[in-house]
């Protein structure tokens, strides 16, 4: 299936038969619970680009189509859980109506009307959602809420694209109450981290987390003793090593997409979910405070 920029995790419980029962097919299948031979990852490869038709197809077929051996499908797909191949792809059957949903979100392409990019970017929104509230700790989203509330002060950074979800959250936690600052530029992080107290909390943002600016106030906030919370892509980085507490989403991006509305939506959900959490635990005045500078807004622009 040619042009298809998405990504299928399966994962598998299995029952007292040896039975694979499928739970999520949101997820990267290409970071399965298990080491990766060269095989496996030609049998993910082919299932990735022939999903449609792995249903339909014998294992001699699915050696064939995967270059592989008989034998390597058949451990393959004892590693994924399952009994045999005829579990498997029954498995992946039953969740046809799902995966249409995931195929839809199809390659942009020159050529295509508006209204098909249209359906293809809300496809690819909602799946980073999905994937993205699949992967979500309730530990991770309740020390992240106890360091910020503990916090004398926090620091929303982040540039480019990143520097917006800072200022949001920046807004965002201000309203409660809470002592933040969001600088705009990688100089007035630095100095903030230069000056900042270990009591205070740096929440970094980089959907790389590779970002050498924001690297570099981290290491800085990091020898002064300040805890670091950091909102990346959920692969391995440099800024997630680095941090205390590492909120992560899930959210890949065609070339046409990159900077795509899809990597910001998961990046405000993520945040609005440790605020909310925040203000879960909070006591009342916190609200009261929402309330009434919503109120000195809504009066100043009448």
């Amino acid at each position: 299936m040619d042009g298809v920029f998405f990504w299928i995790k399966i994962c598998y419980d299995t029952d007292k038969n040896g039975r694979g029962d499928p739970m999520k097919i949101l997820s990267r299948l290409d970071d399965p619970p298990f080491r990766v031979s060269k095989g496996d990852r030609k049998i993910i490869d082919c299932i990735r680009a022939r999903l449609t038709d792995i249903p339909r197809m014998t294992i001699s077929e699915i050696a064939a189509a995967s270059g592989t051996g008989e034998a390597t499908c058949t451990r393959f797909v004892r590693k994924m859980g399952f009994a045999g191949l005829a579990d498997f792809k029954a498995a992946l059957a039953g969740e046809g109506a799902e995966l249409g949903r995931y195929m839809e979100r199809g390659n942009i392409k020159n050529s295509e009307t508006a209204r098909e990019t249209a359906h293809k970017l809300l496809s690819a929104n909602m799946i980073a959602l999905e994937k993205t509230q699949d992967i979500i700790c309730n530990e991770t989203i309740d020390r992240c809420a106890a360091l910020l509330i503990a916090a004398d002060r926090i620091a929303f950074i982040g540039l480019g694209y990143s520097g917006i979800i800072a200022q949001d959250s920046y807004f965002k936690f201000l309203r409660i109450g809470m002592h933040c600052v969001a600088p705009r530029d990688n100089h007035t992080m630095r100095m903030l981290a230069a000056i900042m107290d270990p009591s205070d909390v740096i929440f970094a943002i980089s959907h790389s987390g590779e970002t050498a600016e924001i690297l570099e106030t981290v290491a800085l906030a990091r020898s002064r003793g300040l805890k670091v919370i950091s909102l990346t892509e959920n692969h391995p980085s440099a800024l997630r090593a680095a941090s205390d507490v590492s909120l992560t989403y899930i959210a890949e991006e065609t070339p046409l997409e990159t900077g795509s509305i899809a990597s910001k939506i998961v990046q405000f959900f993520l945040v609005d979910l440790v605020y909310t959490e925040v203000l879960k635990n909070l006591p009342p005045s916190a609200m009261e405070k929402k309330i009434r500078t919503t109120e000195a807004v809504r009066r100043h622009k009448q």
